[in-house]
């Protein structure tokens, strides 16, 4: 646990804005500044464009969620139960839709939920104040987001599109190196976890690139460029992969040529500076002179052409990320901003959404049937906690350290709120006295591996304190509001575990399921659409593999082979895509989508040797394509196709040949 000066800087920024934010509440005689103070620790982050994007959507969440509260809580009042349904049923709605957007707006959605609550449940005791206090608690928000966008961008602001660009070289040099390795003479270790580091990178890009369009910088790369940018990286994996097991089986037998355009290939990539032209004409002549007679001169032919592929697709990475780097410049290559379809779990988000609606409405319930006056707050803390951590595999480890790091809290903030506050007279002293412990908490807060840890202690001291324009101190109500509160965190922890939690080997075998169900889709296509769907397809599939890189380090080795399958998969769908054209490969389509239905039902575990004998026929009609180049289009998609289906199938032999 290292802070330096990025840290130091980052806490007192944070310090600023939060003290910033309560003079403001207090000098305009709001109600409840602990609000703003809170919004400014949970909105900041260590890159000026992620707290600017962050306010952004947190304070749209609000405003929603506040109008929301207002139209419900007058409206049902008086029916207890109903009342509870309706905002326990919008939180529910609003994380399902958060869960299926999967992108930076998601925020709106979860803040417009659970908002709501915040509001609606303590206001049923005073429907008739319901609007003031959802004007009180966006008019707070706002301030603190406002003062945190405020600081972070005028003292010492750290561009997102800076941090993203470095980035974006470290993982390139990564790819380069484990194609480098892939392609050695002499077999590399640690390729495999090569591949999986660099398929985790790549997720953490595209989570950073999402706040660089609120980005304190005056260039910023385009989203189309990023776009790009990203679909090259992950393109690349799959694309190596298939070099790699290619290679793997030539190795040790290789044909001059091949052997010679490798050895070229392994050079440019470690030399960017090499010109990318004579590599490709040396690959292009390799494969047009390559022989097509038998399995291993077809490997050969297979592992030229993914050659060529990587060549354009590494040199476009490359040319990508140089106009990241210089966001003024023009990108060499074309470029379309399209928006690109993400993978959806529907049942996942719907299972998230239905734990939260029974622990919101368990709360109520113990609420309503005890009379306690603090069972709102703990209605209220269940949806909250619910809805931060729904995007996890299993979030109970997470909501556990939430209780944790929230119960840790109460102490200091008692020690604030019954001897050093009361000895405070003025906002000069009040801020020398809160300087100690939010510049220590804001220091550990910027280091990532410990802001899960700082933020609930952060909003525990925050809200501990309850800081009001006329202070006051009441021993019961701290304590029952914190027992309210710990009561909250323990109701979503036990109904997440009975109800939501999945493992990180769950949550592989769904994702491959509906690459399954995809890939049956895409065979199942007539010819004439089927082409036209890939782009979307591959998108889905791009986004399944970055998904499934960051937890193939949370699984058994049985597990982990199966994620790095999926890998095979995206490649089977676009060999599929490129023989869909052929007439008269219908009938191996039909089957393919035969066999990834029963897959995605889990009646079958291997694919048939009906199917190995369709692909080998298909091989076999292959060597008969009169025109040369078609015949290698072709035979180069059908053996991909075998050895990704069936990878440790027997060398192909053409029967008639035989015969």
């Amino acid at each position: 646990m290292r802070i330096g000066l990025r840290e130091t800087v980052f806490s007192a920024n944070c310090f600023a804005a939060a003290m910033l934010a309560l003079f403001v509440s207090f000098s305009l005689g709001l109600e409840r500044p602990f609000w703003a103070m809170a919004t400014v620790y949970i909105t900041s982050q260590p890159l000026s464009g992620a707290v600017r994007s962050k306010a952004v959507f947190r304070l749209i969440g609000t405003i929603v969620g506040g109008s929301v509260a207002v139209l419900l809580v007058p409206a049902l009042v008086d029916a207890p139960l109903l009342l509870s349904l309706a905002l326990a049923g919008w939180v529910a709605l609003c994380q399902f839709v958060s869960l299926l957007d999967r992108t930076p707006r998601s925020y709106v959605f979860m803040l417009a939920g659970y908002t709501a609550a915040l509001i609606g449940f303590p206001s049923v005791t005073h429907p008739e104040m319901i609007f003031d206090t959802a004007i009180l608690r966006v008019q707070e928000i706002g301030i603190g987001v406002l003062s945190a966008a405020i600081i972070h961008a005028v003292v010492w602001p750290r561009s997102v599109g800076q941090v993203f660009g470095a980035r974006v070289r470290v993982v390139l040099g990564e790819a380069e190196q484990w194609i480098g390795d892939v392609l050695a003479p002499v077999p590399a270790s640690g390729t495999a976890r090569a591949r999986r580091k660099l398929a985790g990178d790549i997720t953490d890009l595209h989570v950073t690139a999402t706040h660089i369009p609120f980005d304190t910088a005056r260039l910023r790369p385009t989203r189309a460029v990023l776009t790009a940018m990203q679909d090259r990286l992950v393109l690349l994996i799959p694309l190596v992969s298939a070099i790699e097991d290619r290679w793997r089986q030539l190795r040790e037998q290789t044909p001059m040529e091949v052997a010679a355009a490798v050895a070229s290939m392994r050079d440019w990539v470690s030399d960017p500076a090499l010109p990318a032209e004579p590599v490709l004409a040396e690959l292009h002549a390799a494969r047009t002179a390559a022989d097509t007679t038998n399995w291993r001169d077809l490997l050969a032919l297979n592992l030229l052409a993914r050659l060529e592929e990587l060549v354009l697709a590494l040199g476009e990475t490359r040319a990508l990320a140089a106009a990241v780097a210089q966001p003024g410049s023009r990108p060499p290559v074309s470029v379309a901003s399209v928006t690109r379809p993400l993978h959806r779990d529907y049942g996942l988000a719907a299972l998230s959404a239905f734990a939260t609606l029974l622990c919101v409405l368990g709360c109520c319930l113990f609420w309503i049937a005890t009379g306690w006056p603090e069972g709102a707050v703990a209605a209220m803390i269940a949806a909250v906690v619910c809805c931060f951590f729904a995007t996890l595999d299993d979030p109970v480890p997470a909501q556990r350290g939430f209780l944790i790091w929230t119960i840790a809290s109460l102490p200091l903030a008692a020690l604030y709120l019954f001897a050093i506050l009361p000895a405070i007279d003025g906002f000069a002293m009040l801020t020398l006295a809160m300087a100690p412990p939010l510049l220590a908490m804001g220091a550990v807060m910027a280091l990532p591996s410990w802001y899960g840890r700082m933020v609930p202690m952060l909003i525990g001291f925050a809200g501990g304190l309850a800081l009001t324009n006329r202070f006051t101190v009441d021993a019961a109500s701290f304590f029952n509001g914190n027992v309210a509160q710990v009561i909250g965190i323990a109701a979503a922890m036990m109904t997440t575990r009975l109800v939501r939690s999945i493992g990180a080997g769950t949550a592989i075998r769904r994702l491959r399921r509906a690459g399954w169900r995809d890939l049956a889709q895409l065979a199942e296509r007539p010819v004439d659409t089927a082409a036209g769907q890939v782009t979307a397809w591959r998108s889905r599939m791009l986004d399944r593999v970055g998904l499934l890189a960051s937890r193939i380090g949370e699984v058994e080795d049985e597990e982990r082979d199966a994620a790095a399958a999926t890998l095979r998969e995206l490649r089977v769908g676009l060999s599929i895509a490129q023989i869909a054209p052929l007439a008269d490969q219908a009938p191996l389509r039909s089957a393919l989508a035969r066999h990834f239905r029963d897959l995605a039902r889990g009646d079958e575990a291997t694919p048939s040797a009906e199917l190995l004998a369709q692909i080998d026929e298909a091989l076999a009609a292959g060597q008969a394509i009169a025109d040369p180049a078609q015949r290698r289009d072709a035979m180069v998609n059908l053996v991909g196709l075998r050895r990704n289906v069936f990878p440790a199938a027997n060398d192909w032999q053409d029967a008639r040949a035989a015969a």
